[in-house]
């Protein structure tokens, strides 16, 4: 019975399912137009089908051996994959005059991706922790911390993860502190480069 709530946990928490109302969020807040929101997001909904489809397609022929891509050594792959769709929605961005605010989250993921790269050649680090953790301390930094009401769900989806065999206690406790490093580092580093801005 555990385990199969385990499997619910995990997959509802699925970091691809908790990206989705991301883009309305951030472009609804900066600009307080939902229509505009709306457009952006589903321009961006386009970019997530795509790599969705990449990696259902990449299990499908045996690059990965699931869609949770479970095997460290697959992993380079999955990052160069998100790379590779990050640049060209980067470009997208720029030829369609994106909001601020989607080029400063696309700037996350890239960081994002490259600590990621350097864990994975240590240890298979929790996505789906790192995941859950970085958008409770992302939009508490933007919504003035209404979100960390949700700092229980951390250790729920990291039991989940450790329940199914997915990943140790080490891998989850790392994924959270990616979760929570990353987000802080990304807005001290923006902080500091506004601050500039403003003084010039």
């Amino acid at each position: 019975m555990l385990t199969l709530f385990a499997r619910f946990i995990s997959f509802a928490f699925n970091p691809y399912f908790l990206i989705l109302p991301i883009p309305y969020l951030l472009v609804m807040r900066e600009t307080g137009d939902p229509v505009y929101a709306f457009k952006w997001t589903l321009f961006t909904l386009t970019f997530l089908g795509a790599i969705g489809l990449s990696v259902f397609l990449a299990v499908r022929k045996g690059y990965f051996t699931d869609l949770d891509i479970s095997q460290r050594e697959q992993r380079p792959l999955f990052f160069s994959l998100l790379a590779f769709f990050a640049v060209i929605y980067l470009i997208a961005l720029f030829y369609f005059q994106g909001p601020l605010v989607l080029f400063i989250a696309l700037a996350g993921i890239f960081f994002s991706l490259m600590v990621f790269s350097f864990v994975n050649t240590r240890i298979k680090a929790s996505v789906h922790v790192a995941s859950i953790t970085a958008l409770i301390f992302a939009f508490s930094l933007l919504y003035n911390g209404i979100f960390l009401l949700l700092l229980f769900l951390i250790p729920l989806i990291g039991w989940s993860r450790v329940k199914i065999h997915r990943h140790s206690k080490n891998e989850v406790l790392i994924g959270a502190i990616l979760g929570i490093l990353i987000p802080l580092v990304m807005f001290l580093i923006f902080k500091v480069l506004l601050q500039i801005s403003l003084s010039l």
